[in-house]
């Protein structure tokens, strides 16, 4: 399957968009629920550990960006126009 580069350049700039929101601490999951929408959700107990994000979609859970889905991306970056973090 091809990737689109650019796409996933633009989901890792949303993600360093989200980081830097976030001042580079706590645990969260970005979860993409069968309708499409995206959700962020906290790790209880990891407030004030450096930041680290899992993905999640159909039931596949990663740390890895590249592992989504381009349609994960692209709602990914929607939620991140949406919520106020201008992406790239």
């Amino acid at each position: 399957m091809t990737r689109d580069v650019h796409l996933y350049n633009q989901g890792k700039n949303a993600l360093a968009l989200l980081v830097h929101r976030y001042r580079q601490r706590g645990s969260y999951r970005i979860i993409r629920d069968p309708e499409g929408v995206i959700s962020l959700w906290a790790i209880e107990g990891y407030e004030r550990s450096p930041f680290s994000v899992s993905f999640a979609d159909r039931g596949r859970i990663s740390g890895n960006m590249e592992d989504m889905s381009p349609e994960f991306v692209r709602a990914f970056i929607e939620y991140v126009r949406k919520n106020g973090v201008p992406a790239a």
